[in-house]
């Protein structure tokens, strides 16, 4: 049975235990289970310092689950840096909220542009959406 670790998103307003369950199930549906749960500090989210450096000290770990792709989402650019080197270090990347898996460098590539059409959409609602609440200050 394949061992992966959990990393939920600390800037989503779903409930951790929500993330969790969600995330177990994606676990399971890859012939898996948790066996360990983290989060990146809020503050660095849009890089995600810490996930590679823990999958690589924690032994028998397979690959991550994380609890949504908009984790990769947060910086001004998609982390396809990070996920890429998660990939290289031979670990499977999880999204269980999109069902979504990547078990190598070449489904990555293959998937590219969705991932890329994705974020942009993304930016384009959260740049759109802040400076809506810009004018909206404004005017108060």
């Amino acid at each position: 049975m394949m061992q992966f670790y959990s990393c939920i998103d600390g800037l989503l307003p779903a409930p951790q235990p929500e993330q969790h369950e969600l995330s177990r199930k994606k676990a399971a549906k890859e012939g898996g289970q948790i066996v360990f749960y983290g989060a990146e500090e809020y503050r660095v989210a849009a890089f995600q310092p810490f996930i590679l450096g823990k999958l690589r000290r924690t032994p028998g770990v397979d690959g991550v689950v994380f609890f949504t792709i908009d984790q990769f989402c947060y910086g001004e650019r998609f982390n396809l840096k990070l996920l890429s080197k998660i990939l290289e270090a031979n670990f499977s990347v999880h999204f269980a909220r999109e069902d979504l898996s990547f078990y190598s460098l070449e489904e990555l590539r293959a998937n590219f542009l969705v991932l890329s059409a994705y974020f942009h959409t993304k930016w384009i609602l959260w740049t759109t959406k802040a400076d809506e609440l810009k004018r909206a200050s404004i005017k108060t």
